[in-house]
């Protein structure tokens, strides 16, 4: 478990160095600034990826619409750096709901749904489930409507974030969006 998670995280950001990992004239998923509402970027995904233990890992997940997402992106941060897993296992977890936004009711598989109204996507953690970090950032980057990665891509596309004693991931994807209205999912 931790192997993968650690791969997720990777050393070394392509804005670091201020170059990307994507081939040229591909959609870039790293949501720099100059591609946030501008050029096919119509969709925005942030994400985290937090290990909850015996190989699973807890995901946030804020998608919708790049100007919706743009603007509430520092929400997004404090709800996600306010997140803690204490012990082993994951359990109990906790977070801080960012002012303005109110818990949402029960929905399946997340453990808390936050709303803001006004149009924005519901913000959410889930419960712990598994998969390889790849299957995830591929499912997700899906959504956006970009191409799948490979592992040896995975290092490039995340960054790390300190959540207490825990390591996570935090993932920005930005793309046309993808088929059928996925990553559009307002509330979803």
């Amino acid at each position: 478990m931790v192997l993968p998670c650690l791969v997720l995280m990777g050393c070394g950001n392509p804005e670091d160095t201020g170059k990307s990992t994507r081939p040229s004239g591909e959609p870039d998923v790293q949501g720099k600034p100059e591609n946030k509402g501008s050029g096919d970027a119509k969709v925005r995904l942030l994400g985290a990826i937090i290990p909850a233990g015996n190989g699973t890992n807890y995901f946030v997940k804020f998608v919708g619409p790049i100007e919706k997402i743009n603007a509430n992106e520092k929400d997004f941060d404090a709800f996600l750096n306010s997140i803690r897993v204490p012990g082993e296992g994951g359990s109990p977890i906790s977070w801080i709901i960012p002012v303005g936004w109110k818990e949402g009711p029960p929905r399946q598989m997340r453990i808390v749904t936050l709303q803001k109204g006004d149009g924005v996507p519901d913000l959410y953690l889930s419960d712990p489930f598994g998969g390889t970090p790849l299957m995830n950032v591929n499912r997700w980057i899906g959504e956006v409507g970009l191409k799948s990665v490979t592992d040896a891509d995975l290092p490039g596309l995340s960054k790390e974030v300190q959540l207490g004693a825990t390591k996570a991931s935090r993932v920005d994807f930005s793309g046309p969006g993808g088929k059928g209205g996925m990553g559009m999912g307002m509330g979803k």
